[in-house]
């Protein structure tokens, strides 16, 4: 599957919650798609998913546009953070009522993650905690066999086990029915390294878009003294800085700048600490 976005747009109350966003994505991959609370990241997918129009631009599957291609939506799964499921019904009945979305979809495998996850089939949605509710909107995804699934912070209220589940499943999935999934977290240090490419929304447009090889060349902490670390980083643009005990750390986006000859160290930064520099960087603009 092949998702194309076109200078996508979209506008609440004359308020863009994304700005002329595009890109291109292919599978099958796990895709981390990552941001800071705000970023547009919930809006993008709920487009993606066809349950809203854009205010400008495109976002076509395969070619299609999605909004009213039911065609394409049908290949489309999107687990969203909450809201997936209607209260009065039971979980067999939420299971039953989703697999007429989705012509491929794995009855046996259902069954099977309703054992893995210690849900009760008769058990009524209004009755299931958080974490149980979590579990039945993963299970929904994978039993959809959706070639596009998508995962909008997943796993509310479960355990570190019952995480660690999930990505054994996803893995697992992607081995046997590969396809493209989409996973939005906050949990990023836990499944990044399930990430092949990550794509990171930041204000409502997109920042960057990288697979994790070149995750290490493009964005580098640089290390030294004052002086030197501030000659070193003049003509790339910084992220974060920081001084302690007169050293100083800059985040910066090198993307493959050679720091030939300067007395500074370099090292990797992770993506849950980007993120946490980007927020950051965000709350200081709205303090602004």
């Amino acid at each position: 599957m092949k998702i194309d976005v076109k200078n996508v747009s979209k506008l609440y109350k004359q308020k863009h919650a994304l700005k002329n966003v595009s890109f291109t994505i292919e599978g099958p991959k796990i895709i981390g798609f990552l941001g800071h609370n705000g970023a547009g990241k919930t809006t993008f997918l709920n487009l993606l998913a066809g349950l809203t129009s854009t205010t400008e631009g495109l976002i076509c599957v395969n070619g299609e546009n999605v909004f009213n291609a039911p065609s394409i939506l049908q290949d489309i799964c999107f687990v969203a953070e909450s809201g997936n499921f209607q209260e009065d019904m039971t979980v067999a009945q939420s299971l039953k009522t989703n697999s007429f979305f989705y012509p491929k979809w794995d009855a046996q495998l259902a069954n099977e993650l309703l054992q893995v996850f210690a849900l009760n089939p008769k058990e009524r949605v209004r009755n299931l905690s958080k974490g149980m509710i979590s579990a039945l909107g993963l299970i929904t995804g994978f039993a959809s066999n959706a070639a596009i699934t998508i995962f909008d912070e997943p796993y509310i209220g479960l355990d570190v086990a019952a995480r660690n589940t999930f990505y054994d499943l996803l893995i697992e999935q992607q081995i046997e029915n590969p396809r493209l999934f989409i996973l939005s977290t906050h949990l990023i240090d836990e499944a990044s390294e399930l990430f092949e490419d990550i794509l990171i929304l930041h204000g409502g447009e997109l920042l960057l878009q990288k697979t994790m090889d070149e995750w290490d060349q493009f964005i580098v902490a640089v290390k030294g003294s004052t002086q030197d670390v501030e000659l070193a980083i003049k003509d790339l643009q910084v992220i974060h800085k920081h001084t302690f005990m007169h050293e100083m750390t800059a985040v910066v986006y090198a993307d493959g700048y050679t720091f030939e000859g300067d007395p500074i160290t370099l090292e990797s930064v992770s993506l849950q600490d980007l993120l946490v520099y980007l927020s950051k960087q965000q709350k200081a603009r709205l303090v602004k």
